[in-house]
């Protein structure tokens, strides 16, 4: 029986189409690192998703999202959720973001996280994790010339990986309302 052969330059070009086909074909998913259907997105979809967002989010937060940032960072042993209004000398907003950080501080202090739920769903990744985590995380908040932030503390390796999920959820979500850095 003769089995069939390719020649060497096919193998590689077919091996390279294949991988390369879901970054041509548009269909790339967004990177899921704990397989959660939020993170699995098309483009079309997440779009969607962030200008329901946006358009909802005088549910649970007072300011106005066109005139505001949200910075989500990162670090080693937690997270810092910042928001500042894009106009320093925007009095209003940056009242309004301090007294939705302020009580969101209390909240999340609490392992309270009903207002995220209410606005991402109950099922945002690292949620569950975090309102199961009282006691095992420290929120601090502090008021910044142009709005205010919360710092998030932990020594417990999931509840800090908890809250990096959540940020990640929170950018995706956000998207261009959000940054990951200032």
């Amino acid at each position: 029986m003769k089995r069939f052969s390719m020649p060497g330059q096919l193998k590689y070009i077919l091996a390279i189409v294949f991988l390369a086909s879901p970054f041509l074909s548009g269909n790339l998913l967004a990177r899921d690192n704990h397989h959660h259907p939020c993170l699995q997105m098309k483009d079309s979809t997440l779009m969607k998703r962030q200008e329901m967002i946006h358009s909802r989010s005088h549910m649970v937060m007072p300011f106005d999202m066109n005139k505001v940032t949200h910075y989500f960072i990162k670090t080693n042993n937690g997270g810092v959720l910042r928001i500042k209004a894009k106009d320093p000398a925007d009095t209003l907003q940056i009242s309004l973001i301090r007294k939705h950080l302020h009580k969101e501080g209390i909240l999340f202090s609490k392992a309270n996280f009903k207002d995220p739920k209410t606005l991402h769903g109950m099922h945002m990744p690292g949620l569950k994790t975090l309102s199961g985590a009282k006691g095992k995380f420290t929120v601090d908040y502090q008021q910044l010339p142009d709005g205010a932030k919360l710092t998030f503390a932990s020594k417990d390796a999931a509840v800090i990986d908890a809250l990096h999920v959540w940020f990640d959820a929170q950018l995706r979500d956000h998207g261009s309302d959000a940054k990951s850095k200032e």
